[in-house]
């Protein structure tokens, strides 16, 4: 039998096809004000290259999938058609508004604050870039991360907001992270809270159906410095959101932070806090609700790396429908921290059988001479209390609503802005179909 020649023999395996982001890095052009870019992009792709994006052989990541997103990723490669300006941000209280569409400042800030400055890289002076590429370097030595880099490789624009020295700004800025549709946007924002000053910054991400977003938020709060943080995610019921928090605490520097789930198909967010100056202190509150289909995934990192810091974490959720909540919690207490006061507690309420809740505390202690705790409880709404509201003439659906609404509120508590606390509260009664101002004290469930 007649040996094959070379042409006949088998063709070679056929080239694997290109990653999504080296496709996306070549569709994307040079933008002024990011000539600094190029050589910190190809860094981030090549870690890409090596690692690819977060699956759930990944212990921080078994319970999220992102084979949805990839997918519609790769259908939405095109560059988006950006309109003139975005919606403003609503009017809760008297705030500074920034609009940044689909990862790019649409709007300047609406009124002039002397302690305070709000640039994008791409129109900002020399001195301004100088600064915020500072930021940027202190940023790439943090471990690195697959969709840090996926933004860095693929970011449009940095937006910077950054206080005076020993000011205090005196509206809490607003910043509206909108998405147009499908295609990928990667926002990414930067905070300088300097020495001595205090912030307060409220993110919220809206977009229209089927936005699609991977957001870098990096704060550094200096010592003695204060910065209030509410985030919240109001996607549309096909959203997809990939979101990254970084924040970083000087000596005897302040943070409180409000994190609120409501929206979107997908949604998942990483925070980690580095308590790295002694007496740096903490305050987390998070509230989710997983309704319908909703998949919502939260995993935070709250690491204590000096002397004397405090942090104080508080979760709570609610599954109904067939929605899937996540809360990965984890506080670290590194060697040299002796003297550090962490507490974690995790509530979850399930109001369906087909609901799923999945719950990890953990703590780390690497040091002696320190005050930790941890806990987690999920269950269903308080029997006794259902009873005591039927008892007084309601009936079980509105006895049900006013419970669950109660648990809701105590999320919001920590919320300082009073419009948009009323606004929360007002979209969770539209969702719980209940009447929240009927929600009083003492008629909270106890799971």
């Amino acid at each position: 039998m007649a040996q094959p020649t070379a042409q006949q023999a088998s063709p070679a395996p056929a080239a694997a096809a290109p990653q999504p982001w080296r496709l996306a890095a070549a569709a994307r052009q040079d933008l002024p004000g990011l000539e600094w870019a190029p050589e910190r992009r190809a860094s981030a792709l090549t870690r890409l290259d090596e690692s690819g994006l977060p699956h759930t052989d990944q212990e921080d990541w078994r319970h999220t999938s992102l084979v949805a997103y990839v997918q519609r990723w790769m259908s939405n490669l095109t560059p988006v058609t950006r309109p003139a300006t975005p919606a403003a941000p609503l009017p809760d209280d008297a705030t500074v508004s920034i609009g940044i569409v689909d990862g790019v400042l649409q709007s300047p800030a609406a009124q002039a604050v002397a302690s305070l400055r709000v640039y994008s890289l791409r129109s900002a002076a020399a001195e301004a870039r100088q600064a915020a590429a500072e930021l940027l370097r202190h940023s790439a030595a943090l471990p690195p991360d697959s969709l840090v880099d996926l933004n860095t490789a693929l970011l449009e624009d940095v937006v910077v907001i950054a206080t005076a020295a020993g000011a205090a700004a005196e509206l809490p800025v607003h910043v509206r992270m909108h998405g147009t549709g499908p295609a990928l946007a990667q926002p990414r924002l930067l905070v300088d809270v300097a020495p001595g000053s205090r912030l307060t910054l409220v993110l919220e991400h809206t977009g229209a159906e089927g936005t699609l977003c991977n957001a870098v938020t990096e704060a550094w709060v200096g010592p003695g410095a204060q910065l209030t943080l509410v985030r919240v995610q109001a996607l549309p019921d096909d959203g997809m959101l990939t979101e990254t928090t970084r924040i970083e605490l000087g000596a005897d520097a302040t943070l409180g932070m409000t994190s609120v789930d409501l929206g979107g198909e997908l949604a998942r967010q990483t925070v980690s806090i580095a308590l790295a100056g002694p007496g740096a202190s903490a305050t987390v509150d998070g509230l989710f609700l997983a309704d319908g289909h909703r998949h919502i995934d939260n995993l935070t990192r709250l690491e204590h790396r000096a002397t004397g810091t405090t942090s104080r974490e508080s979760f709570r959720g609610i599954a109904d429908g067939h929605g899937h909540g996540i809360f990965n919690g984890k506080i670290i207490v590194q060697p040299g921290a002796a003297g550090s006061n962490a507490a974690l507690t995790n509530r979850n309420l399930l109001l369906s059988a087909t609901a799923e809740i999945d719950t990890k505390p953990e703590l780390e202690i690497y040091v002696d001479d320190v005050r930790c705790s941890h806990g987690a409880t999920t269950g269903q709404l308080d029997a006794n209390a259902l009873f005591y509201l039927r008892s007084r003439g309601l009936d079980p659906a509105a006895a049900r609503q006013v419970l669950t609404a109660a648990f809701l509120r105590e999320g919001l508590a920590s919320i300082a802005l009073p419009g948009l606390r009323a606004r929360l509260e007002a979209q969770l009664q539209a969702r719980l179909g209940g009447e929240l101002a009927i929600a009083g004290p003492g008629t909270g469930p106890t799971p």
